[in-house]
């Protein structure tokens, strides 16, 4: 019971909220809680039986000592004393709103109050194409774009709970899904998926963004994007333009979006590795960012301090401006997030922002290729790195007894999902290697993955059946819909995976080896129950799906769930027809197998990192 007489509206009614969804009472008796708040970058609680005094900057800082005083009240520990530094002004999570999954306002509210109690306080959308912009019919359309009166419900809420939310959005590159509308390519396109940025059409639909969505929110800060546009210039800006320098090109655009931005007056964000990819000329010490930009850093794939390091200080010879991170939550390569590495880039990457002075941060939280894992995996990378806002050095344990409180879930419960790409035999606990998914896709005909599969030592199925249990033993206990769901969805994907991961290897041994009884063990045995356990496993990601997504993109695992489902059959039938003598050889297993990819993850061996679902499946085309 938490005495509330002294606090303003302001904290009050957030805090009401909060109340509610941690279980913990608010009145005008019990422990009497003072706020007061600091111009200076601390968090401080006294606490005992009678009193809690809050010391904070901001309100997120002053929601997350609600939570490590009612965490420790629930431990019986009511009187203890915490001062600690404050190492990061500007902290939150990026969730991808572009493949396929649109987060629904419900959900996005909800990560907001996890923000909050986290103590961050950013929380942005990255959304290319997936908001309503008006004179673009086309834009988002049938892609479960938000709309102005969405972003303004989630805008209100986040400023509630004293947290920013910032568009990201893309001005240069990236939109190749409002580019498949051949009509909207020939208005706007260069090359691939790239504007071209010499286009007066292109520069009014730019204006358009800006100034719709400097209408829309109230932070005067605006995520552009302008990342990975490898091609610049090289298509219809070169027909018209002929061929420049890209980092003209490059240097020309930015000044453009700069003028574009302060006439919306908001201040434009970009990432920063268009100045540091291959044609980048910005080694010359003289080379700078033009005025008005903030520049992001995004890179979660290095392990090392020193790495992180040295790559702050390259950045420095180019701008003036205090440089901004992205870290990241691994959950983008597949069905499992692999949070072994979300753990060792951010600790190393959070480590080197505070010994280099680096406020800025924040955790992206991508969605590639359609979306497949659940979004309920995203915050532990958040709450991680908020960890290290709060704390020079962190303490594993009491990490995990926060992450335990913010999120619901347990800190195993959130790196278990790793283990069905992470085998016991692999040292390295922090790769990003994705059997699940390849062996999930692979066809059981045309199977592309069998050098990679037969190397394994592990006894796989025994692995996929015990995390199978595992995860229906948690999801049993789960309270919370969108956590039980992802559980029950782990659960039937182990089951799936102990059927599913050397069928295709099986299936060419005993063809090759004229095993007619092993091919009429591996119908009955493994084809046969995978037809109904892929159905099921399609409804247990899709009650995730609609209880934190829009329901728009989940067409696209329909799609894929039910690919294999018929791949399956189609399986069936040619191996019976075989086995009965009406064919006399079954072409696609009389062919040899080569490697898939010849590049290897280090430590990994022959199993392979491999993230697209459509070349998983065939050699031969899906689309033209």
């Amino acid at each position: 019971m938490y005495n509330i007489k002294n606090l303003n509206t302001e904290l009050l009614e957030p805090l009401k909220i909060l109340a509610n969804n941690y279980n913990f009472k608010l009145d005008e008796t019990g422990r009497t809680i003072t706020a007061t708040q600091t111009d200076k970058n601390i968090l401080k609680i006294t606490a005992n039986e009678n009193n809690i005094d809050i010391t904070y900057k901001e309100k997120p800082a002053f929601f997350r000592a609600m939570m490590i005083v009612d965490k420790n009240a629930k431990k019986g520990k009511l009187s203890f004393e915490l001062t600690t530094d404050v190492w990061f002004d500007f902290n939150g999570l990026m969730i991808d709103c572009s493949r396929n999954g649109v987060v629904n306002v419900s959900y996005a509210k909800k990560m907001i109050e996890q923000l909050a109690m986290i103590g961050q306080n950013v929380f942005m959308l990255y959304i290319e194409d997936t908001y309503k912009l008006p004179n673009e019919e086309y834009f988002g359309y049938l892609r479960g774009a938000y709309t102005q009166e969405e972003l303004k419900e989630i805008d209100d809420y986040a400023y509630m709970f004293g947290v920013e939310l910032i568009p990201c959005i893309q001005t240069l590159a990236h939109l190749n899904q409002f580019f498949m509308w051949e009509h909207i390519a020939g208005k706007y396109l260069d090359i691939d998926d790239i504007l071209n940025v010499s286009s007066d059409a292109v520069k009014n639909l730019l204006d358009n963004m800006i100034s719709y969505l400097s209408k829309t929110v109230r932070s005067r800060r605006i995520h552009i994007g302008m990342d990975e546009a490898y091609n610049l210039g090289r298509g219809t800006y070169a027909d018209k333009n002929g061929l420049k320098p890209k980092t003209e090109i490059m240097r020309e655009h930015l000044q453009n979006m700069v003028t574009i931005c302060e006439k919306h007056n908001v201040k434009p964000i970009i990432w920063d590795d268009m100045f540091f990819s291959h044609y980048s000329k910005t080694e010359s010490d003289n080379y700078k960012i033009p005025d008005g930009i903030d520049l992001m850093y995004w890179d979660y794939y290095n392990n090392t301090i020193e790495h992180y390091e040295a790559n702050f200080e390259k950045r420095g010879k180019i701008t003036d401006k205090p440089i901004m991170f992205a870290a990241g939550s691994w959950r983008w390569i597949g069905y499992v997030s692999h949070h072994g590495k979300t753990l060792a880039a951010t600790n190393a990457s959070a480590t080197a922002c505070k010994n280099k002075g680096v406020r800025q941060v924040m955790t992206t939280a991508w969605a590639d290729d359609g979306c497949e894992a659940p979004v309920t995996t995203v915050m532990f990378g958040s709450a991680l790195l908020g960890e290290h806002q709060y704390n020079k050095e962190i303490d594993l344990e009491e990490f995990k007894e926060n992450l335990l409180y913010i999120t619901g879930m347990d800190y195993e419960n959130f790196m278990k999902p790793q283990e069905f790409d992470i085998f016991p035999s692999i040292e390295n606990k922090a790769g990003t290697i994705t059997p699940s998914k390849y062996t999930l896709y692979e066809d059981p005909l045309c199977s592309k993955f069998i050098n990679h599969t037969e190397v394994v030592t592990d006894d796989l199925t025994t692995i996929y059946k015990e995390l199978s249990n595992y995860f229906y033993d948690k999801a049993k206990n789960d309270t919370d819909e969108a956590l039980k769901a992802t559980n029950e969805f782990y659960g039937v994907f182990g089951e799936v995976a102990s059927l599913k991961w050397n069928l295709g290897l099986n299936i060419y041994k005993a063809y090759k080896n004229n095993d007619k009884d092993t091919l009429k063990n591996i119908i009955t045995n493994q084809i046969e129950p995978l037809i109904p356990l892929i159905e099921k496993l399609k409804y247990a990601r899709m009650k995730e799906w609609y209880l934190t997504n829009k329901s728009y993109g989940f067409e696209v695992l329909d799609h894929r769930f039910g690919g294999i489902i018929s791949r399956l059959n189609t399986t069936k039938f040619v191996l019976e027809d075989y086995l009965n003598g009406n064919l006399d050889k079954i072409e696609e297993l009389e062919e040899g197998r080569l490697p898939a990819v010849h590049h290897r993850e280090e430590g990994m061996g022959e199993v392979l990192h491999y993230n697209r679902a459509l070349r998983c499946m065939t050699a031969s085309r899906m689309t033209w």
